[in-house]
């Protein structure tokens, strides 16, 4: 079949092929969008702890000692330690479940939420009720860095 000069442009199949090429790769960059959001939810999470873990650090060296928390938060950091307490990104994406593992978060709290616990016995210093030792605790969603997928807690020690 020969063309006319007229007859200038594409045909139904080759704007179809083209249209099928665009989908395929619009799924492709959009699978790979969800699985940077992910990741960049587990590096905030990681991020967020050492964070805590440094204004905890600094609330010990001012206080010889840790402070008091309640529901999950610890009291008297900020804005003088941390600028604000930091709260777990959305939406929740972990494997941690507190109900069926044996942790010390009550049970009901979400596997998305940071959770700070103030251990040991209490005593005043300056008229604040400070503790020995905490634990905070938060989940991983998927492998990060070096850590496992899965229900973690920072302490004066580290991140376990």
């Amino acid at each position: 079949m020969k063309r006319n000069k007229k007859d200038k442009g594409f045909t139904l199949i080759e704007l179809l092929v083209v249209v099928a090429i665009i989908a395929l790769l619009s799924s492709i960059a959009l699978i790979a969008m969800i699985s940077a959001r992910q990741k960049s939810r587990n590096v905030k999470r990681l991020g967020d702890m050492t964070q805590m873990n440094t204004a905890l650090e600094l609330y010990f060296a001012a206080n010889k000692g840790y402070p008091s928390g309640t529901n999950g938060v610890p009291l008297d950091l900020s804005p003088d330690f941390a600028s604000s307490i930091p709260t777990a990104p959305m939406p929740a994406d972990g494997v941690c479940d507190y109900i069926t593992h044996s942790s010390p978060v009550p049970a009901g709290i979400s596997a998305n939420t940071y959770y700070y616990i103030h251990s040991g016995t209490s005593y005043l210093v300056g008229g604040k009720t400070i503790y020995p030792d905490y634990a905070y605790y938060f989940c991983l969603g998927n492998k990060t860095g070096n850590f496992e997928a899965g229900e973690r807690v920072i302490t004066p020690t580290g991140v376990k």
